[in-house]
């Protein structure tokens, strides 16, 4: 019998609210254990007990005493109790990271049992990314039975990587909401996976806004006890740990835990795209200041600030705030937050950069373009960037060309692009494919007004088709191989809560937008640029596709003003494969799963294949997807109310209404064309240098100590990622912890070198496998994911 007071710490109610409820359940479970000597009480996430310990000092010394007398369970091991689908891997990562080191500094140990009782949906690399965290046992709820059977709520759950965890999915629910602690005892026998022979964990106690269990409860339990003895007062590490000493043979399961309240998948498309920013802002502004405080002896970066930026992002990725289904104002202090954590990384990534540019020599130009990559690997990917011209004003002198030359001399001629600021020719935009040497950047010499010669490009930019010798999209007439046809957006009905419930996908279509208008804004040495103009009713739809010379894949940028209630809007692209397999990132790891009109979880990115060709789609904003024998679908807006929940809400006469994703928006689709598999396209790769771009400079001449385009770190295998390089957890500057993942499903031995602290190192990545490693000077450990065990 696990005593437990689930609690949401925004829901339908904000945060203020929810950490007071907090306060007033662990008060409850206190009384609860003087009353009861045999009384346990389990709780989970670190930020409510960080809330304890910062608000009422003393009762949070009254927690920890009842932790160290064994009569307080804490469980989880995550900053909060995470949505498990939508965030980045790395994310997963640090709710480990953040959570066990608070529970291992405040109460003297990390937890064993991860914890997420009311996730709506677990990713199918969840065993693995809990086992990197010093968890080896999980407990869920969702999704039920009747959403996916299972042959046994015990089993063994086990990620791509082959890392294994013990899980249980709970039965009979986590509260008492319905049911008395009788009621359940009575109905356990009555579950669809009943086993008498094997142990059961059973929850009690009132939830949602905390509570917690109750003195008429504890005693059905100690009731209950007299005429069964097997009924205990228990933690889940109690019951876990009679599992692990039992012979008990467990089947071994290798699936995701789906499909539960399909519409959190796209509910609040603000929320949804902030997260995924915020994390890869943070993890790109990390890099380089790792960069910046390797080049330069007095560079220090604030890491206690990025420690809290990170925090918010964590926060945010409670299942209730990053699902989209809390009340408008707990949303709103969340996309608040996530501006701060923003903030915060582009400050912290500004000051390394101008640091960097500072100490590199540019004294042989008077300007000069810095283009910086964060990435493990040498990367060719376009960039844009602004000069200012007042002559243009004040003298008439329009800047209409310029040229680049970089360090072997070599000429590049960018091609001028519209400006954001509108104000005249005084300010200037222009864009220029360009490689940058891993984790290290390239200089350009900056020279205005030069002539512009005239080069002859493969693109092909009109109305009826954008074009080059790789790809294309075509708007009038058929496509030809490795082409895709444009189709306009799509709309359906959705009559459902903000959570989706009771419905699988959206499939009752409403209409299709209509064209307005195709324009020709760009055609050039560079890149071409066709606009389409839709519209549906009073919802507006601009696509501006961007097409690349010697690109093969197409960039979709996408303005939507949405003015539907009660719709979905989804983005199609017509694949044109017979029999396709689709597949999908999800948390550092890759899932297939059957082309299907219901909603599915994903990350960044999705491909289409056969035997004979693919497609793939990143995107920087959408989670939600779903498909068919004829396209690909992108969930872009969707707007039912906020915090509609049904049953139980029926609405009455002159209630006020609000709906979700009502107005602008704006976001990035890439479709990649030509490779056979995701594999050879490295779609992993491709996803992270889309969403973790380089960043672009402008530097005046000055002397420097920094001389040429250095590379600070390289792996010599294209399917390891490195995808963090930040301070260890403790802010000792002299160890950096870099992080690394196997992404294309190979066993792999590769060489890692870090030049700048003369590191480097052999090492043997399994299928799928992330692997930690502490750098101290040119000393190289494997350690685990909260930092705290060396591997060996």
């Amino acid at each position: 019998m696990i005593g437990n007071a689930h609690l949401d710490p925004a829901w339908m109610w904000q945060l203020d609210e929810g950490f007071e409820a907090f306060l007033s359940t662990c008060r409850s479970a206190l009384d609860r254990m003087k009353e009861t000597p045999d009384f346990i009480f389990t709780a989970s996430s670190a930020a409510h007990y960080e809330f304890v310990e910062k608000a009422d000092p003393e009762l949070f010394k009254k927690i920890q005493k009842a932790v160290a007398d064994g009569k307080w369970s804490i469980v989880g091991g995550w900053w909060v109790e995470s949505d498990c689908n939508l965030p980045g891997g790395e994310a997963f990562i640090r709710q480990g990271l953040y959570g066990q080191k608070y529970f291992q500094s405040r109460f003297g140990k990390i937890c064993n049992t991860g914890y997420c009782i009311d996730s709506f949906g677990h990713n199918a690399n969840m065993p693995q990314l809990l086992h990197h965290c010093g968890m080896n046992n999980y407990v869920f709820m969702r999704p039920d039975e009747d959403e996916k059977s299972l042959e046994e709520a015990l089993f063994t759950w086990k990620a791509l990587s082959g890392k294994e965890i013990t899980a249980y999915r709970l039965p009979l629910h986590y509260s008492n909401f319905n049911k008395s602690v009788n009621e359940k005892l009575g109905l356990l026998k009555l579950y669809p996976l009943y086993n008498k022979d094997r142990p059961w964990m059973i929850f009690y106690g009132v939830g949602n806004h905390g509570g917690g269990p109750t003195k008429e409860q504890i005693a059905q339990i100690i009731s209950e006890q007299a005429s069964n003895p097997n009924i205990k007062f228990a933690s889940p590490d109690d019951f876990f740990g009679i599992i692990e000493k039992s012979d008990i043979a467990l089947k071994t399961i290798s699936d995701e835990m789906q499909h539960h309240a399909i519409g959190c998948y796209s509910a609040h498309s603000e929320i949804k795209k902030l997260n995924r920013l915020v994390e890869n802002r943070l993890l790109r502004a990390e890099k380089f200041c790792i960069m910046a405080e390797s080049l330069v002896e007095n560079f220090e970066a604030d890491w206690n600030w990025l420690h809290e930026a990170w925090k918010n992002l964590l926060f945010n990725n409670f299942h209730d705030i990053l699902g989209g289904v809390a009340i408008k104002e707990a949303c709103d202090d969340a996309v608040a937050l996530y501006y701060e954590s923003q903030a915060i990384a582009t400050r912290e990534e500004r000051l390394a950069i101008q640091t960097i540019s500072n100490n590199i020599a540019t004294n042989d130009c008077i300007e000069n373009l810095l283009i910086f990559n964060s990435h493990s690997d040498k990367i060719k990917l376009p960039v844009e960037f602004e000069l200012w011209h007042p002559d243009a004003s004040e003298r008439g002198e329009e800047l209409k060309h310029i040229s680049l030359t970089d360090e072997a001399g070599e000429q590049i001629i960018p091609q001028k692009i519209e400006s954001s600021g509108k104000i005249g020719g005084d300010r200037v935009r222009f864009t220029a494919q360009l490689t940058i040497p891993s984790f290290g950047w390239t200089r350009l010499k900056i020279s205005r007004n030069d002539d512009q010669p005239k080069i002859k490009s493969n693109i092909k930019a009109k109305p009826t088709e954008l074009s080059n010798e790789h790809c294309g999209v075509i708007f009038e007439g058929g496509p030809k191989e490795n082409q895709i046809k444009y189709t306009p957006a799509q709309v359906f009905q959705d009559d459902s809560d903000t959570w989706g419930h009771g419905i699988k996908g959206f499939t009752a279509k409403k209409g299709l937008f209509k064209i307005e208008k195709i324009t020709v804004l760009e055609r050039g040495p560079v890149r071409g640029r066709v606009r389409v103009e839709s519209s549906y009713g009073n919802s507006i739809l601009e696509e501006d596709f961007i097409l690349y010379e010697n690109a093969d894949y197409i960039e979709q940028r996408v303005f939507l003003d949405w003015r539907k209630t009660s719709s979905v809007l989804k983005l199609r692209y017509e694949h044109g494969l017979r029999d396709p397999k689709i597949f999908y990132e999800i948390p550092y790891s890759v899932i297939e799963r059957p082309i299907s009109a219901d909603e599915v979880p994903g990350g960044s990115w999705a491909f289409l294949q056969n035997q004979s060709n693919g497609l793939g789609i990143i995107n920087d904003s959408k989670s939600s997807y779903s498909s068919d024998d004829k396209y690909f679908y992108i969930t872009a807006a969707r707007s039912p109310l906020y915090a509609h929940h049904v049953p139980p809400h029926i609405f009455s006469e002159n209630e006020t209404k609000r709906y979700l994703d009502q107005g602008e928006q704006e976001f990035t689709v890439r479709i990649a064309f030509g490779r056979k598999n995701w594999q050879k396209a490295e779609m992993p790769r491709r996803a992270l240098e889309f969403l973790q771009p380089p960043v672009v400079h402008i530097e005046s001449a000055h002397t420097g100590i920094l001389e040429g385009t250095p590379h600070g770190i390289s792996v010599n295998k294209s399917n390891i990622l490195v995808t963090v390089l930040k301070r260890s957890h403790e802010n000792d500057k002299s160890k950096i912890v870099l992080r690394a993942i196997e992404t294309l499903g190979l066993e792999t031995d590769c060489l890692f070198d870090f030049p700048y602290h003369s590191a480097n190192w052999k090492s043997t990545f399994l299928p799928f496998e992330i692997k930690s490693f502490l750098i101290n000077d040119s000393k190289v450990l494997e350690i685990n994911g909260i930092e705290d065990n060396i591997i060996s």
